[in-house]
């Protein structure tokens, strides 16, 4: 049989590769994505978070375990070469000059969210677009949360697809009812508002699933009608059809607790409790590029069309 998933493994994008909070001034960590290895590190003067290629240029020792930060700059752990943060050889200890034409891949990288985020291109295009930053982070109101790491074998463009596949939410779901799915999409943006009976403690509600995609790589989701809160679901391609999914919960802060409100803890136990029942259905289904599809399902086929301007370095059926 063919692939499982027939479609270019990492498309452009941009993709979360840890929490803002989890690298501080003068640390690195190890970062496995897109089929490769990086050294993610920030500067102990600047404070900029850098992404660079992990493998060292000079012998191919891998910077991020036992390298360290030296100011703004990076430094292997074999001959102590130094990089900066745009990935250029800028000292070598026992010699007078750099070598100038060393240097490590650099990630564009870019902190939105409290997120350090990454655009990954095959191709080596550069960004055109930006992910939005959630009003919600400027007050003293929210509590941010992250979810557990989920590594799941499929396709960022399976996974997505959800979005738009409101039956899936009674039927895997449990959710009582659903209606129809509207569609709105700007460039990067894909937004659907999937209509659904939910069940609440106060009874069922019937409400609606707000899905802001923006690129392959990052879902805004906030359930309209029951609460206030968002949940950013942020999906990296490890390697070939490997994936690290994660949410981050922005939540109303409980005043007494400091944690989420009754509202927001709910809402993480319910994402919590779908997500598992997604995974092994994304890990044995086929992606089947002409799909036989029931009435009212053409919101399957515009998301297919849209996902379709990520990637640029090979066709899409």
């Amino acid at each position: 049989m063919a692939r499982r998933i027939d479609l270019p493994p990492f498309p452009d994008s941009w993709y979360r590769v840890a929490a803002s909070d989890a690298v501080s001034a003068g640390t690195l960590m190890a970062v496995r994505a897109f089929g490769r290895d990086f050294a993610c590190y920030r500067g102990r003067n600047s404070g900029e978070a850098h992404v660079l290629d992990a493998y060292c240029a000079h012998l191919g020792a891998n910077i991020a375990v036992g390298g360290f930060v030296e100011d703004d700059n990076i430094v292997c752990p074999f001959h102590h070469w130094r990089y900066d943060g745009s990935g250029r050889n800028v000292l070598i200890p026992y010699r007078d000059q750099p070598n100038r034409t060393a240097r490590l891949g650099c990630l564009p990288t870019l902190e939105r969210n409290g997120q350090i985020l990454v655009w990954y291109s095959e191709s080596g295009s550069k960004p055109t677009w930006e992910p939005p930053a959630l009003t919600e982070l400027d007050g003293d109101g929210y509590v941010v949360v992250e979810s557990d790491t989920w590594i799941i074998r499929s396709h960022v463009q399976e996974i997505f697809e959800n979005t738009v596949d409101i039956s899936h939410f009674q039927y895997v779901h449990g959710v009582p009812g659903f209606g129809a799915v509207e569609l709105v999409e700007d460039g990067p943006m894909f937004r659907s508002v999937a209509s659904v009976t939910m069940n609440t403690p106060r009874g069922q509600v019937e409400g609606a699933i707000e899905s802001e995609l923006w690129g392959l790589g990052i879902d805004v989701v906030r359930q309209r009608g029951i609460g206030d809160g968002r949940v950013m679901f942020t999906i990296t391609p490890v390697e070939d059809t490997v994936l690290r999914a994660q949410y981050i919960f922005v939540l109303r802060r409980d005043p007494e607790t400091g944690g989420p409100d009754r509202y927001g803890a709910g809402l993480m136990r319910e994402f919590s409790r779908q997500i598992i029942q997604d995974i092994p259905i994304w890990e044995n289904k086929i992606f089947r590029p002409a799909p036989k599809l029931a009435t009212g399902e053409s919101a399957i086929i515009e998301y297919r069309r849209w996902a379709e301007q990520f990637y640029s370095y090979a066709a899409v059926n």
